[in-house]
């Protein structure tokens, strides 16, 4: 990297500033048109941004669907049996589970069997009651399907957000392109209409002096054919501004949700300065892109969700073995009902457990495969860091050649306006002169619309748009 200089890409390279970042922010109250005004434009309303907002509530509901797997679950069964219009039984029983977040489950049930021929059945009219408690042994004690399915919703939101961020960082991206476009091609539509205004009112010296017998005709021939070039520069120009007003005005909405157009009379800012990038800056900023980057935060997020997967894969490897406690039973006995327990194990043995070996398999490819993912995202981010900080530095050398170019251009013109004054240079060579130094001032434009185009890349490359947007 070459010896640079110091520079700082905070709010000074744009004027952003946390303040403009509103969320009611509409078109018709712009009185002066800034990148920042712009941004915030953009992120309050921008449709893009608006969709992707919706993945906060969506990861929400997502949370919600995952904790009703704790729900309490409640169940009743009413029935009753006749057999040739005489009644011969009827049965009645209600359960409620509560689903703890560790495992266990609270129970409480109700039942009553009344004229069935087995006895030991028969309850009282008032019916049996009991309370207990189911204790997973050995599978579902690390983690269960409820305990699973929460984990992973809760990465949820932090990928919501990281989308979020990463779609508003390629829309202020987009967004300042077009507006450095725009505002280049507004610099050069003035100074092609300045170039056109000096030659008709150059032409209009001449037809007097022409009229006076002080000018040759030829003189006259030639000012019209430079005119006729200096219009057809200028149409050519507007043509390019309103094309490039056009392609901006995409990223402009009101906050009705309403396409906006670029208000009459307002004019984009056209900064002179440029400045270099300092090494340890941008060293810097590359190691905070490697923690900061929204596909990096995404990433990290997805692995978590498949390491839930695996554990809870693993766990299914198990037995599913349940101690069922009931401390508190009502039994029907010849004297009436009396507290009673009961004590029971609940075993579910799948032979070859080949869907849990199944799902554990891949669950471990997900995550080599999110694993090898990451790898390549990192490479991706550093290489567009170290891109982005080439193009910042070459821009910014184009345009101290192309601010030298123009002072020689415009020095070379004005020392030939004085040979013309004197009658020591013809009209063709200033005209000349006038259109080198026209040239040079677009090739300045463009330079520091690049550096600025530049700024805007280095920025995205380095996520450094999240420090300015807090909603």
């Amino acid at each position: 990297m070459k010896t640079i200089i110091v520079i700082i890409l905070t709010c000074c390279a744009f004027g952003l500033n946390q303040r403009a970042f509103g969320q009611n922010v509409d078109m018709n109250t712009i009185d002066t048109f800034s990148l920042e005004e712009v941004l915030a434009i953009v992120n309050a309303n921008h449709p893009k941004l608006m969709e992707i907002k919706l993945g906060r509530n969506r990861a929400e509901a997502q949370i919600m669907r995952a904790w009703s797997g704790l729900d309490p679950q409640f169940s009743a069964e009413i029935g009753g049996k006749n057999e040739k219009e005489s009644y011969k039984s009827q049965t009645s029983s209600a359960t409620m589970e509560i689903p703890i977040y560790w495992g266990p489950k609270f129970i409480a049930g109700w039942r009553r069997n009344l004229g069935l021929f087995d006895e030991d059945m028969n309850t009282q009219i008032s019916g049996e009651m009991s309370f207990g408690i189911m204790l997973p042994l050995w599978r579902n004690i690390l983690i269960d399907k409820n305990r699973a399915s929460i984990q992973k919703a809760e990465q949820n939101p932090t990928i919501a957000e990281a989308e979020i961020l990463e779609i508003r960082n390629e829309l202020f991206l987009k967004a300042s392109e077009k507006y450095w476009d725009w505002s280049g091609s507004l610099a050069k539509l003035r100074i092609a209409q300045d170039l056109l205004a000096i030659a008709e009112f150059r032409l209009r010296g001449i037809t007097e002096e022409l009229n006076s017998g002080e000018r040759a005709s030829i003189d006259s021939i030639e000012m019209s054919q430079e005119i006729q070039r200096r219009r057809g520069a200028f149409f050519k120009a507007r043509r390019e501004y309103e094309k490039a007003g056009i392609a901006f005005s995409v990223f402009l909405w009101n906050n009705d949700g309403t396409p906006a157009a670029i208000p009459q009379g307002i004019a984009p800012f056209n900064p002179m300065e440029v400045f270099p990038l300092d090494t340890a800056t941008y060293r810097r900023d590359k190691e905070l892109a490697l923690q900061k980057r929204p596909e990096l935060i995404i990433n990290s997020a997805e692995q978590n969700q498949a390491e839930v997967d695996t554990r809870f894969a693993r766990e299914l490897q198990k037995p599913d073995i349940s101690l069922k406690i009931l401390p508190y039973s009502t039994v029907q006995t010849i004297d009436g009902s009396i507290p009673d327990y009961k004590v029971g194990i609940q075993a579910d043995l799948p032979l070859l457990f080949r869907d849990a070996r199944g799902q554990t398999a891949l669950a471990e490819i997900k995550q080599q495969s999110l694993s090898f993912k990451r790898n390549s995202l990192q490479r991706e981010i550093s290489a567009s860091v170290d891109d982005a900080a080439s193009e910042l530095i070459a821009t910014y050398e184009q345009s101290l050649a192309a601010r030298d170019e123009l002072s020689a251009a415009r020095q070379m013109e004005s020392a030939e306006r004085e040979l013309y004054d004197r009658g020591e240079a013809t009209l063709f060579t200033v005209n000349f002169r006038e259109r080198f130094t026209v040239e040079s001032a677009s090739r300045e434009i463009d330079a520091r619309m690049n550096f600025r185009k530049a700024i805007a890349y280095y920025l995205w490359s380095i996520a450094g748009y999240l420090n300015y947007v807090q909603s």
